[in-house]
């Protein structure tokens, strides 16, 4: 473990520490010490504090001390240490939280932009739900003519039918009146033959009894 500390300890020489938490450099770092307490090592950084920087002149003040664990320093660069007193987290992890949140924000426009669609989708369902309930009235509509256009066939069907007997029918009295007219024609005939028959006999009595010749009807 001292090793460890010891080469992570030499990336921190000659370089600005920084707080995050107070906001402000607090000094030049020019040596390392590591201390170790049990499982746990400490850095004692040997610092050069600065006076009137950003006032148009900077000095190094007296030197001091000052001890942290690796787990308050937050990043090393080049020319700075950046610590968080162990209440912010390392820029590793802060970039991993910017990338969640990153993630998490696209998660949000891509769930806006769902609950967008569904709302788009809901409004072509309410607008196909009305054109389907049209649609099964006209439906309903066609079966009613359907049924009636049926029935109404069926009584054409039926009137046919009943015309073609009325036909026959017609054709049977047009037969029967003509058997009726030779039957009378016969009548007729048969009557006036009788009734000739009848009259020559007459006449013929008539003459025999006078003594006359009988005559005869062309």
């Amino acid at each position: 473990m001292p090793e460890v500390g010891e080469t992570k300890a030499n990336q921190l020489i000659n370089k600005f520490v920084i707080s995050l938490t107070e906001g402000k450099i607090l000094g030049y770092v020019t040596d390392i010490n590591v201390e170790v307490e049990g499982d746990q090592f400490y850095f004692i950084l040997k610092m050069r504090e600065i006076e009137n920087l950003g006032k148009g002149q900077s000095m190094f003040s007296s030197e001091r001390k000052l001890k942290i664990r690796p787990s308050d320093i937050v990043n090393v660069g080049p020319d700075v240490i950046i610590l968080g007193n162990g209440k912010v987290p390392p820029l590793r992890e802060i970039e991993r939280l910017n990338q969640i949140a990153e993630e998490y924000n696209a998660l949000v426009r891509e769930l806006e932009a769902k609950e967008r669609l569904i709302e788009k989708l809901k409004e072509e369902n309410y607008a196909l739900t009305k054109q389907l309930d049209e649609l099964q009235r006209e439906l309903r509509k066609l079966q009613v003519m359907k049924e009636d256009f049926e029935h109404l066939k069926e009584q054409l069907v039926r009137q046919e039918g009943q015309l073609e007997m009325a036909k026959e029918y017609i054709r049977l009295l047009e037969g029967l009146r003509h058997d009726i007219d030779k039957i009378k024609d016969d009548v007729d005939r048969l009557l006036q033959t009788q009734l000739e028959e009848v009259v020559r006999g007459i006449i013929n009595e008539e003459l025999n009894a006078r003594g006359l010749k009988k005559t005869s009807f062309l």
